[in-house]
């Protein structure tokens, strides 16, 4: 008669001690798949406010750079005492009432090259400030403390701490160059810790003020 041989299985104090251990990895791969998570989702706020200040700084930079603009510049040239630029002198600096000096910036350029300044319909008179922790975009002819701008960002996600325009001349052979620093300083509404400044310096070709 074949004789089996004796089976032992895994005693009590072995397999509470198995099971500690798989709760202690589980623990420990659970931690990290949350750190990791976490770094995730500071990345995309991090990402948001970056991409956010870029896009309005970059739109700044665009239209800034034109102020002066006139598409009647061989006329000017020519005889410029004949022809004098609708839009030269237009730049101005200034704030909305309560906001920090220098916040806001109004100027002018010829869109439609036609070398006339149109004050009315789609007008050629352009303009950002900061309000309110927002900025906005200048509509309708307004000046730097009068309501009614068009906001370019959402206080609710993005609070736009610093928004200011820094003018600057220099003359060469009795050439004006014009430049505007622009320093915009922006943060996540949800947390505050993350944050941009920006500051970055606009030539202004066109302008002659």
């Amino acid at each position: 008669m074949r004789k089996l041989n004796a089976q032992h299985g895994f005693t009590l104090v072995e397999l509470m001690i198995g099971m500690a251990l798989g709760i202690a990895a589980l623990t420990a791969l659970g931690s990290l798949v949350g750190y990791g998570v976490g770094v995730n989702v500071n990345l995309l706020k991090s990402a948001r406010v970056n991409e956010e200040s870029s896009v309005v700084l970059s739109l700044l930079q665009r239209d800034i750079r034109r102020a002066g603009y006139s598409g009647d510049t061989v006329a000017m040239l020519t005889d410029p005492a004949a022809n004098p630029s609708d839009f030269s002198d237009s730049l101005v600096i200034s704030a909305y009432t309560g906001e920090a000096a220098g916040s806001c910036i109004l100027f002018s350029y010829d869109a439609n090259d036609n070398g006339v300044l149109d004050s009315t319909g789609d007008s050629e008179n352009f303009g950002y400030r900061l309000r309110g922790q927002t900025v906005e975009m200048r509509q309708n002819n307004l000046t730097c403390t009068q309501d009614g701008w068009l906001p370019l960002t959402d206080n609710s996600i993005v609070l736009v701490e610093r928004l200011s325009f820094t003018m600057g001349q220099t003359l060469s052979n009795n050439i004006p160059t014009t430049s505007i620093t622009i320093n915009l300083q922006a943060e996540l509404e949800a947390n505050t810790d993350i944050s941009r400044q920006f500051t970055t310096e606009v030539l202004v070709r066109n302008y002659d003020g």
